[in-house]
C-alpha cells in the first residue's frame, strides 16, 4: 500500500498525539486526587485534670447529693474569654510542578499542530512517487488528422520485455504515433505476464503465465526520434513507464524501453483517410510484428 507524501506530517502529529494524550489524563487525575478540600476541625486542647476523690467522699454511690449553695464570692463583671480561632486552612499553590507540566504538554501540542500544518502546506510531491509528474500529460492522438499529418494504431504480438535468471516478463504492445511537420508523439501500453519460459508465448494465458501490471509510456519530439520514409513512419526513443495503481495516482516503475517502431499501409500504397497497417516493433534483438486481426490502422492527412 502506498501512502501519499502529503500524509507523512499528520501521521507524525498522529504519533506524537497518541503519546502525549495519556500523559495529559496522568496529569489531570493527579491534579483532581491533589484538589485541596475542607479539612475537619482540630479537636480541643484537654482541660486540666480532676481529682473526683473529695466528690466521692462527700457524696457516696446511693446517697442524695446536696443542693448547691450560692456561690459567696464576687460576682465576674467581665465577659467569658473568647474561644480560641481554628485554625485556617492555606489555600494549595497552584503553580506547582503539576501545573508546569500540563503547560509545558499544551505548548507542545500547539508547536507540533503548527508544525505539521506548515509542512503540509509546504510538502513537495516528488517526482515519480506517487504524483501526476509521473506520467507526462498526455496528447490526444485521435482528433482527426491535420492536413500533411500521418498517425498509427499498432497492435503488435508478444515480445520479451525482460530476461530473468527463471523464465521472462512478456507483453503485448499497443502503440499509437502522431507525427506532423517532423515533429511526433508516441503513447505505449504493455500488458504484462511473467512466465517461466524462454521466450514469449503466443497465448500467456494459454501457456500459464501470471498476469503482471499494466505499464504505460509517453515520449515526444526532441526525446522522439522522427525518420519518415516515403509512405513508412518510423520513431524511436527511450520510453520511461509508470504504472496506475487503482484508485491512486500513477507510479514511475524505474524501467525504460528503448523501443523503434515502424509503420506503414499494408498494401504498401499511402492514400487519404484511413487505411490497414503493418508495423514492426524492435526492442534490443527482439522483434516482432504487428497482429493479423486487422487491429493495425494508419491514416494519413489531406
Amino acid at each position: 500500500m502506498e501512502i501519499p507524501v502529503t500524509a507523512g506530517p499528520w501521521l507524525v502529529l498522529g504519533l506524537v498525539l497518541g503519546m502525549l494524550l495519556p500523559v495529559l489524563g496522568a496529569l489531570a487525575v493527579r491534579a483532581r486526587r491533589r484538589r485541596p478540600g475542607t479539612r475537619a476541625a482540630a479537636p480541643p486542647p484537654p482541660g486540666p485534670v480532676v481529682d473526683d476523690l473529695p466528690g466521692f467522699l462527700e457524696s457516696p454511690p446511693g446517697s442524695v447529693p446536696a443542693p448547691p449553695l450560692p456561690d459567696a464570692g464576687w460576682p465576674a463583671l467581665s465577659a467569658p474569654a473568647p474561644r480560641p480561632p481554628a485554625t485556617p486552612v492555606p489555600p494549595r499553590d497552584r503553580s506547582g510542578s503539576t501545573g508546569v507540566l500540563v503547560a509545558m504538554a499544551v505548548t507542545a501540542l500547539l508547536l507540533i499542530g503548527a508544525a505539521a500544518a506548515v509542512a503540509t502546506a509546504r510538502a513537495p510531491n516528488p517526482a515519480g512517487v506517487g504524483d501526476r509528474d509521473a506520467r507526462p500529460e498526455r496528447a490526444s492522438t485521435s482528433p482527426g488528422p491535420a492536413p500533411g499529418s500521418v498517425s498509427a494504431e499498432l497492435a503488435f504480438e508478444n515480445v520479451v520485455l525482460e530476461r530473468h535468471a527463471v523464465g521472462v516478463t512478456v507483453a503485448a504492445p499497443t502503440v499509437r504515433v502522431t507525427a506532423a511537420d517532423g515533429r511526433a508523439t508516441a503513447e505505449v501500453e504493455l500488458e504484462t505476464y511473467n512466465c517461466l519460459r524462454d521466450e514469449a508465448p503466443e497465448d500467456p494465458v494459454a501457456a500459464g503465465c501470471s498476469r503482471s501490471v499494466t505499464e504505460y509510456a509517453q515520449l515526444s519530439a526532441p526525446e522522439l526520434a522522427v525518420r519518415p520514409d516515403g509512405d513508412t513512419l518510423r520513431v524511436s526513443g527511450a520510453f520511461p513507464t509508470w504504472r496506475e495503481p487503482f484508485g491512486s495516482p500513477p507510479v514511475a516503475t524505474g524501467r525504460v524501453y528503448e523501443f523503434t517502431v515502424t509503420a506503414a499501409p499494408r498494401d504498401g500504397r499511402a492514400g487519404n483517410g484511413r487505411e490497414a497497417a503493418t508495423g514492426l516493433l524492435e526492442l534490443g534483438d527482439e522483434r516482432v510484428g504487428t497482429r493479423d486481426d486487422g487491429a493495425s490502422v494508419i491514416t494519413y492527412g489531406g
